[in-house]
């Protein structure tokens, strides 16, 4: 409309979702790595998302290159239904009902995103049932058998211990909640919060990186989040990379 406009961008977010290995099927990691195979992320992207946002490099954002902690050449797993079948295969999975606890657009185009994985999966034979979910006391209710819910990451600061460590180390909520645990991902979130020694700090998040998403799979990374938001143009005003909106006195006139 004349005179208006819609800012958008990226922000420090990423949209993932969380295996449980409680569940008996999931304990297997060759069935969580199938599943991570499965996903055609950037379908994903171009189909709910027209495009307007990215498929990370992992559960890594470009600020981490700041402080010299990216991890450069590493990438989400590939979309490989063929490879996916091969694991379910060698995991000798005979078709059992994966849950997947989920809230109704919590996130933005969380439940179809979530239908459309759930159809993803079944094209590669993963049997994974949608649970309807009203809060997060549901989704994580101890009772009964959990398999996959959905969850976002930021990094609070240009450091890879947010959130790799903060979500998915030791006293994170993954492992707090009995989501996954794992015990070299721990020793390794010890030295990600004491050493003073980058080199080290960074073997240690790359094979974090490495296990997390590869070898013993707590979580795969969906996308990057987005917000868009509308404002009349004579405001001059710059939306932030956040989902906070940053009216201070120095981002008018922008």
């Amino acid at each position: 409309a004349p005179g208006l406009e819609v800012q958008s961008s990226t922000i420090w977010n990423h949209r993932i979702s969380t295996f449980n290995t409680q569940n008996p099927v999931l304990a297997n990691p060759l069935v969580r790595r199938a599943m991570t195979h499965s996903i055609d992320r950037q379908g994903i992207v171009e189909a709910l998302w027209a495009g307007q946002t990215v498929v990370p490099a992992g559960l890594q954002f470009d600020s981490f290159k700041t402080s010299n902690m990216y991890v450069e050449g590493w990438a989400a797993p590939e979309f490989n239904p063929e490879l996916a079948r091969k694991l379910l295969k060698e995991a000798n999975y005979k078709g059992d009902a994966i849950p997947y606890r989920l809230l109704n657009y919590y996130y933005t185009n969380q439940t179809a995103t979530a239908q459309i994985m759930v159809e993803m999966w079944k094209q590669v034979g993963l049997n994974v049932e949608i649970q309807m979910k009203e809060n997060w006391a549901q989704i994580h209710d101890p009772a009964g058998v959990k398999g996959v819910r959905d969850w976002s990451a930021s990094n609070s600061i240009n450091d890879p211990i947010t959130p790799l460590v903060v979500q998915f180390g030791p006293n994170g909520e993954a492992q707090q909640k009995k989501d996954w645990t794992n015990e070299e991902v721990n020793k390794l979130s010890v030295i990600m919060e004491t050493s003073t020694d980058r080199a080290q700090r960074h073997k240690a998040f790359a094979r974090m990186l490495e296990i997390c998403e590869r070898e013993d799979p707590a979580y795969q990374v969906l996308h990057q989040n987005a917000v868009f938001t509308g404002m009349k143009k004579s405001l001059k005003w710059k939306a932030a990379p956040a989902f906070a909106m940053d009216f201070r006195t120095a981002n008018w006139n922008a």
